[in-house]
């Protein structure tokens, strides 16, 4: 039995090891996607700079009305407030608070938290927030009456601030309406992050990010 014990714990260890280096594999890999989607190639000085910090979630909410996540990666990792997290799956949300270990993260699960979003099928511009009706369903708002889609039709970042880049996906259209004299749809999304269950993110350190906010203060 005591042998058996720590073999057991052995293998624990070792598995929380080798999920460790795959969460950093998976890290340096959708950091040069990053760069490809950003257009940084031309930059060698900023592809240097753009990084992805891979992190594991240690306290996640989804039942309130604003919900949060805490990491345990902070400014020790280089990590601030406003950057971009995500998921194996897409869009988890935003950095809020950092010490020097450990980070919040305001949840796309956040009634106060508005991404800029892209329906790929037709490349509109539009917003994704969420509505209260549990982990994995939010709006989908602002796309004019007048564009075709469908259901299953997917939606991603739109890279229209300093934030998320482009195409990192959000989720998929599963209900839409237009009522009678409104400019707008109303639809609703499917999102791809599961945040009930999530164990694992990534925060983007965007190089441009505070060049990109200094051009758009309000004078």
């Amino acid at each position: 039995m005591v042998l058996e014990t720590n073999h057991n714990i052995a293998q624990y260890f070792q598995l929380d090891e080798l999920n460790q280096k795959l969460l950093i594999e998976n890290a340096l890999l959708r950091e040069e996607l990053l760069k490809k989607n950003l257009g940084v190639n031309m930059y060698d000085t900023l592809m240097e700079t753009t990084h992805v910090i891979p992190a594991q979630v240690i306290n996640n909410e989804f039942q309130k009305l604003e919900n949060y996540l805490t990491i345990n990666k902070g400014s020790l990792s280089q990590i601030e407030s406003g950057m971009a997290v995500i998921s194996r799956e897409g869009v988890v949300g935003i950095i809020k608070s950092v010490s020097r270990h450990f980070s919040t993260v305001t949840s796309i699960l956040n009634r106060k938290l508005m991404i800029s979003s892209r329906l790929n099928k037709t490349n509109t511009l539009c917003t994704v927030q969420w509505n209260l009706q549990g982990p994995s369903v939010a709006d989908l708002k602002f796309i004019p009456r007048h564009i075709k889609f469908n259901i299953g039709d997917t939606v991603s970042t739109s890279g229209y601030n300093a934030v998320f880049p482009a195409e990192v996906m959000l989720g998929t259209i599963m209900s839409y309406q237009l009522p009678d004299e409104s400019p707008f749809y109303l639809a609703k999304i499917k999102l791809f992050s599961d945040l009930s269950s999530i164990d694992a993110v990534y925060v983007i350190r965007n190089p441009l990010k505070n060049e990109i906010d200094s051009l758009q203060i309000v004078l």
